[in-house]
């Protein structure tokens, strides 16, 4: 039986190569890896696939948009959707069964196995040492990226820190870890990753760095108001040696030819036409009923969220579009505003092939959390005046002045809704500043309770580990 279990799990955790993107050669039993330092960079590769984009509905390339973004003020299910259970938790009337919060919790748990099996088997190859070092740093990090992730949905979740290699109770049925020793790991995981270099080009475009790994743990002090922390170490990214700085123009954060570039801090790599690397969200955003267009038109925003922005904001045409060329009539077709930061003008014809990268955190977040922290911290100093109003002078906007602390705190809050909407942060903002509640009930979500704070465990892991306990209201 246990052969049988390393053998899933070599299918399961090495069907990568070397590059970011590349399809597997072949598939091998543990017994035959871990040898070489071409197997040690497979593993990891393999994290990155799990963790962020593998060519199916993978976290960041549209599940996290299902199964809890569109739970937002900023989005809804759209009339194309079929799935019940996107249309449930859509409105927040979703179960314990719910399909999507399922497949997140699944995946996440894929992912830091694969993880796991790198930190635990890496070191033992034999291989040139600063790579090797380097390799369980990247497997840290994304280790530590994908617990962020988890804690911040679930709350307590099983802290699970080796390979998972057996089928017994002792080994499947772990019980739920405090979140506060989750985040001890998280932060501990980061910190050794900030060890990695600065940058990588070439074929290593798109590895976690060091500044990648200050950046995340930047915002996991201010998701835990850590206030002088998250301050602190957004600084050492905003003058580290790392180059990061705005793009000019607001539209080179998701132009094709722009990508890797000195804003994006880290980012799902996509690619056309690669072993269906591309980037989904394009194609589900896009409106169906565009002659020559193959779009799936099933994730819009809230009726309400296009009005947020004045007409000055650059950042409006590049969030949102509301007309295409039709490339077999050359009619434009025009539509209520759609999200459009994802939108491939190369591959209109099919725009799941979308080229654009996701962003998982960019520089200007690091702005706002730097300007966050600073006046919740102190007040709204010159330096969070300052951070801030890079980000709006960029967007087209006057500065900010002469706000009070609470004024400041809003104004930021605000800022962060335009600047990064549709790269899931809503939904997360709204659960650490405490305005879940308020903010949807505005927004006609009025099913939005005290339960939804935290995602319900899904049942089909409660039916298979009774050691855990469902989260609150979730019973």
């Amino acid at each position: 039986m246990k052969k049988i279990l390393l053998l899933i799990l070599a299918i399961f955790s090495f069907t990568a190569c070397t590059d970011l993107n590349e399809d597997p050669a072949s598939l091998i039993t543990t017994e035959q890896f871990y040898k070489t330092e071409s197997d040690a960079l497979a593993a990891v590769t393999a994290v990155y696939n799990a963790a962020l984009n593998n060519g199916g509905l993978t976290m960041y390339n549209r599940l996290f948009h299902l199964a809890f973004e569109i739970m937002s003020d900023d989005a809804i299910a759209g009339l194309r959707v079929t799935n019940a259970d996107v249309r449930t938790i859509s409105v927040l009337a979703h179960s314990t069964t719910n399909d999507r919060v399922d497949e997140l919790w699944r995946e996440s748990y894929v992912a830091i196995n694969r993880a796991n099996i790198a930190i635990a088997r890496i070191p033992g190859i034999e291989m040139d040492a600063a790579l090797r070092a380097r390799l369980v740093n990247e497997a840290k990090f994304l280790r530590g990226l994908l617990y962020f992730n988890m804690v911040r949905l679930w709350g307590d979740v099983p802290l699970i820190l080796e390979e998972n290699s057996s089928l017994s109770n002792e080994a499947i049925q772990v019980a739920r870890t405090p979140k506060e020793d989750v985040y001890k790991q998280i932060i501990q995981d980061l910190t050794d990753a900030e060890a990695l270099p600065n940058s990588f080009t070439g074929a290593d475009a798109g590895r976690a760095t060091g500044g990648a790994a200050k950046s995340i743990l930047a915002k996991v002090y201010l998701t835990r108001q850590e206030w002088d922390k998250a301050a602190a170490k957004s600084l050492e990214v905003i003058n580290g040696p790392y180059g990061y700085d705005l793009f000019e123009n607001f539209a080179d954060v998701f132009n094709v030819a722009t990508k890797n570039g000195k804003e994006h801090i880290f980012s799902v790599q996509c690619k056309s036409n690669v072993n269906g690397q591309g980037n989904r969200l394009a194609s589900s955003a896009t409106p169906v009923g565009i002659p020559g267009v193959a779009s799936a038109g099933t994730d819009e925003p809230h009726a309400d969220v296009y009005k947020l922005f004045s007409e000055k904001d650059k950042r409006r045409d590049v969030t949102f579009f509301t007309s295409l060329v039709s490339p077999t009539t050359g009619k434009e077709i025009t539509f209520p505003p759609r999200f459009f930061k994802y939108f491939d003008p190369a591959q209109i014809v099919n725009p799941t092939e979308s080229a654009k990268n996701i962003p998982v955190i960019r520089f200007a977040e690091i702005l706002l959390i730097y300007a966050e922290a600073l006046n919740e911290g102190n007040g709204p100093t010159a330096d969070a005046y300052a951070a801030v109003n890079r980000v709006r002078k960029r967007a087209g906007l006057d500065v900010l002045s002469g706000l009070s602390k609470d004024e400041f705190r809003e104004a930021v809050y605000h800022e962060r809704r335009l600047e990064l909407m549709f790269e899931f942060q809503r939904w997360f903002d709204l659960i650490r500043t405490k305005r879940m509640i308020t903010a949807l009930h505005a927004a006609g979500k009025t099913n939005a309770a005290e339960k939804h704070y935290l995602h319900p465990i899904p049942q089909r892991e409660m039916d298979l580990n009774p050691k855990l306990l469902q989260n609150p209201g979730w019973e």
